[in-house]
């Protein structure tokens, strides 16, 4: 998988940048090779095959990071990208959000310790795919 970015900057996030501070994400990537993998014939199916290399982060996404993409593209939060559980169950999330849909921030909920470097929770795949779209596309205001 190759490093990840995005576009442009929208009208609306201008105000969320002035509260909040945004920050280039980064990832630590390690290659996964052995292109021309056979898949485990133990599991009765053709799964596992892997006919080429590829790239895939070290590290689980942090709440850190989460927070960031949720500042660039989720001022008006069109694709719910935002759960609300991500505020409330501090054991396992740590994202508050603020404002009012088109001026929306998100900060890093602080539960002793640094929290914004605990793996993000309450993302569904379709989170995580808009979130892999928007650091392979420049990590800009959309998603």
């Amino acid at each position: 998988m190759p490093s990840r970015r995005f576009a442009g900057l929208a009208a609306a996030l201008v105000v969320a940048l002035s509260v909040t501070t945004v920050h280039a994400v980064t990832i630590d990537w390690v290659t996964v090779g052995n292109p021309g993998n056979a898949n485990d014939p133990a599991t009765g199916n053709t799964y596992g095959a892997v006919a080429y290399s590829y790239r895939i982060g070290k590290y689980d996404v942090t709440i850190q990071q989460y927070t960031d993409f949720l500042n660039a593209v989720a001022a008006t939060d069109t694709y719910g990208l935002y759960n609300a559980n991500m505020a409330t169950d501090l054991n396992i999330a740590g994202i508050a959000r603020a404002g009012t849909s088109g001026s929306y921030t998100y900060s890093v909920i602080n539960n002793g310790g640094n929290s914004g470097n605990r793996p993000i929770t309450y993302v569904s795949w379709f989170d995580a795919a808009r979130f892999a779209n928007w650091m392979q596309n420049g990590q800009g205001s959309g998603s």
